[in-house]
């Protein structure tokens, strides 16, 4: 069955909310933060994956891992982002002072143009256990979200997405480079198999990059 874009979203959020669940029962931690793209060029199946953030220490260089997923944005043209953190963690990351920082999962709903939308799940934490390996068991007690339209994002996540937003024309060599400094990096890339029945000559230029890659990771090489 074939989803709308809005039912996708929400979807999104709910899986968002279960792996984090599933990561805080596991070991005590939390999702790196996460971007999904929507892609008008694909068609009838808009959905064109995500990207997970690469490790990163606190600091500047947190704020330079997050910046670059409006590079990915920016090459596959995007319509449409949903991106996912977990709050305290990423504040603490970026090392911004302040109270003591509230817990929750942050989801925003971001079209190309017009205002995005913060969906805010605040969640408190509470240990219940640790494992045998000493890791912490974590459960998440989650209190009604709220939407805030307009709601304020992180200083990296505006920059990526004045990044993604600004218009700029990708070479096939430009995205395939792209592509494998982020692969290289540490950016978890995942690209959903389609089950559409369009022609490879009709593809996006960037998703006959990125297959090519998949298909083949020797296919594609750095100019010297």
């Amino acid at each position: 069955m074939e989803l709308t874009k809005q039912q996708i979203v929400d979807e999104l959020v709910s899986i968002a909310v279960a792996t984090t669940d599933a990561m805080l029962a596991e070991g005590g931690f939390v999702p790196p933060p996460t971007m999904h793209m929507f892609c008008e060029d694909l068609g009838r199946q808009p959905y064109a994956g995500y990207v997970r953030a690469r490790p990163f220490y606190p600091g500047d260089d947190a704020h330079a891992a997050l910046e670059t997923f409006g590079r990915v944005a920016s090459f596959v043209n995007a319509s449409r982002l949903v991106l996912a953190w977990e709050q305290a963690d990423l504040q603490i990351a970026l090392q911004r002072p302040g109270e003591l920082l509230p817990t929750g999962l942050v989801v925003v709903d971001v079209p190309r143009v017009g205002e995005h939308v913060v969906r805010w799940n605040p969640a408190e934490l509470v240990q219940t256990g640790t494992r045998a390996d000493g890791c912490p068991v974590v459960e998440a007690s989650w209190a009604p979200a709220q939407r805030i339209p307009g709601g304020r994002l992180p200083a990296p996540l505006a920059a990526a997405l004045e990044l993604w937003r600004s218009p700029r024309a990708w070479s096939a060599m430009e995205i395939a480079e792209a592509y494998l400094d982020m692969e290289d990096d540490g950016y978890h890339m995942a690209w959903p198999v389609r089950s559409d029945d369009e022609p490879p000559e009709r593809w996006p230029l960037w998703r006959a990059v990125v297959e090519a890659i998949v298909t083949d990771p020797g296919q594609h090489q750095r100019s010297a």
